[in-house]
């Protein structure tokens, strides 16, 4: 009748469900922006190996994107940092 429950990966799940149920701010951990796990689940499928959401949002990170202003501007800026990402991946996963 009830499906056993899986945790999730990092635990974020966990995180704010228990900062919802003891009343603390959602401010007090960090909940990584959609866009980290979009490309998380990419990098995962293209290298066959995993990822965690930090390593995702470093290398974002690292390839010039930053959370906020959805702007086409920003956008177009953008267009070009999937590869950029994508060979850091590679590099980290030959280290």
């Amino acid at each position: 009748m009830y499906e056993q429950y899986i945790p999730s990966r990092e635990g974020l799940l966990e995180q704010v469900y228990d900062c919802l149920e003891h009343n603390i701010s959602l401010e007090t951990i960090h909940i990584p922006h959609s866009d980290v796990f979009f490309v998380r689940e990419a990098l995962e499928a293209r290298y066959k190996q995993e990822f965690t959401l930090e390593q995702a949002e470093e290398y974002m990170l690292d390839a010039g994107w930053t959370d906020g202003n959805n702007t086409r501007k920003n956008q177009e800026q953008d267009e070009g940092t999937w590869a950029e990402w994508s060979e850091q991946a590679k590099e980290d996963s030959l280290t």
